[in-house]
């Protein structure tokens, strides 16, 4: 008996057929959009988060980082191809919402600028412990508000002005990992650069116990992908990019190839470096290593770029974050005075709001200033893999209806259709269900869980108040 999908999800083939694709005649061009990628997602996932993901995972911890890359990469393929079928401001909020419907559109929606306001909020509480290394009496409360107002302000320039800043910013991080990976691939294989006395001799166990790191692997994941989770604003940002069905395929492949090969590299060189019982979550293993150098003032410039790394990201998030509020601002699912923007056409009242709820980690960095950080990371990180399980449904829906409806707007096709949407789905739910495995997780889990409940509840609101009004 045949299931007529229709009657089941919510979907209209005039819907997703629409004519939306509307290209942009100003706005980012393929570098500004690569470095405006890469700025969002390379961040204190990988700079100040990786201790935290080998002290769980050990060996195992770039096997880990590759298979996050791997499904990080099959998540922007599914972005890319529904984005560019139809740009819509929202990008794959408006695609889950034409599929099923729009409570699911909603929930989406503020489930993904909450966790992109729980990522900022790790990207400013990192800033702090960056610069606290240098002004350790300074408390971590008074420099993420220092930063919060900092970056919320560069914000509120015009998208151009932006991407200059980005740019600046996010090659800074990029040659930084660059010039980790030759340096420490030159003390690893024990030139005279600095000691390397563990070298390559710790991997041995990977080939002794091959199974002994699964639980590793699994309990690592929510923090492994939570530095892949920047990845929205390939979707996010196709509205404001010149010649999208051109840039955006190429570019998402430059993206994804290079993030991968940096976090899982540099996870091998830190093995390599560092022992894992020496390492602090709340200092940067690249410091670490670095200091093993002796060159004159070498951790006050490393520590210098880890700053901007994190400033790049937190950047880079508030633009994706105010840019999904605006979407529903547009859609009548936020206050109407937040879809304001201003002559430039920056929305200046969601950059606001977005900055402003940056407080709340000030808050919490002056009540639990050791636990924020990877508090905000799981918590953050499991609303961005319910995004992502979201996607991968969304898009198995959306191919089967442009296939049959439209195809003149599929110019670009993901690969594995239609299994490897579903492998991801699955992937994502086995990692999400063994995030207890780590204690310190479990805090995020229940964040997130009751702001998922939060945002159902005010949908039950905003439908049953629309509803009268209609």
């Amino acid at each position: 008996m045949a299931i007529n999908l229709k009657s089941i999800l919510k979907f209209k083939s005039s819907d997703i057929c629409a004519n939306t694709n509307k290209p942009a005649t100003h706005g980012f061009n393929q570098s500004q959009f690569i470095i405006m990628a890469l700025g969002n997602i390379i961040g204190s996932g990988i700079f100040l988060a990786s201790s935290t993901v080998i002290n769980i995972a050990g060996v195992f911890a770039p096997i880990a980082y590759f298979l996050g890359g791997i499904i990080m990469i099959c998540e922007v393929s599914f972005i890319t191809e529904m984005s560019i079928a139809n740009p819509a401001p929202g990008s794959f909020k408006v695609h889950a919402q034409q599929i099923f419907g729009r409570w699911w559109g909603y929930i989406i929606g503020w489930m993904f600028w909450t966790s992109g306001v729980l990522g900022m909020a790790s990207e400013v509480t990192a800033c702090a412990l960056f610069t606290r290394i240098w002004f350790p009496s300074i408390p971590l409360w008074i420099l993420s508000l220092i930063f919060a107002v900092l970056v919320t302000t560069i914000n509120l320039f015009d998208a151009k002005g932006l991407s200059r800043v980005e740019f600046g910013l996010a090659s800074i991080k990029i040659i930084t990992l660059v010039l980790f990976i030759v340096v420490g691939a030159m003390m690893a294989f024990g030139l005279s650069i600095g000691s390397a006395s563990e070298n390559f001799s710790q991997f041995a166990i990977v080939f002794t116990e091959p199974l002994a790191g699964i639980s590793g692997i699994l309990s690592s994941m929510i923090v492994v992908l939570f530095a892949y989770t920047g990845t929205g604003i390939i979707g996010l940002a196709i509205t404001e990019t010149k010649n999208p069905e051109r840039t955006v395929p190429r570019s998402a492949t430059i993206i994804s190839c290079t993030v991968v090969g940096l976090y899982t590299i540099s996870a091998v060189l830190l093995l390599a470096l560092l022992p894992r019982q020496g390492l602090d979550n709340t200092v940067s293993p690249f410091v670490s290593v670095f200091s093993m150098l002796n060159i004159p003032f070498s951790i006050d410039v490393l520590n210098f770029i880890l700053l901007t790394a994190a400033l790049s990201s937190l950047n880079a998030q508030i633009y994706s974050s105010s840019r999904m509020l605006l979407s529903l601002a547009k859609h009548n699912e936020a206050p109407k005075q937040i879809a304001y923007q201003n002559s430039k056409g920056v929305p200046s009242n969601a950059v606001l709001l977005s900055g402003f709820t940056l407080l709340i980690t000030v808050f919490v960095s002056y009540v639990l200033p050791e636990k924020v950080f990877i508090y905000t990371v799981s918590a953050s990180g499991v609303l961005a893999l319910i995004n992502w399980m979201s996607v991968s449904a969304t898009y198995y829906f959306y191919r089967s209806e442009l296939v049959k409806s439209c195809p003149e707007k599929l110019k670009y096709k993901a690969p594995g259709y239609p299994y490897l949407s579903w492998i991801v789905f699955s992937l994502i739910l086995i990692i999400l269900a063994s995030a207890p495995l780590y204690p310190d997780q479990i805090p995020g889990l229940w964040v997130s869980s009751i702001i998922l409940i939060l945002i159902w509840l005010s949908y039950l609101v905003f439908h049953r108040h629309h509803k009268e009004k209609s």
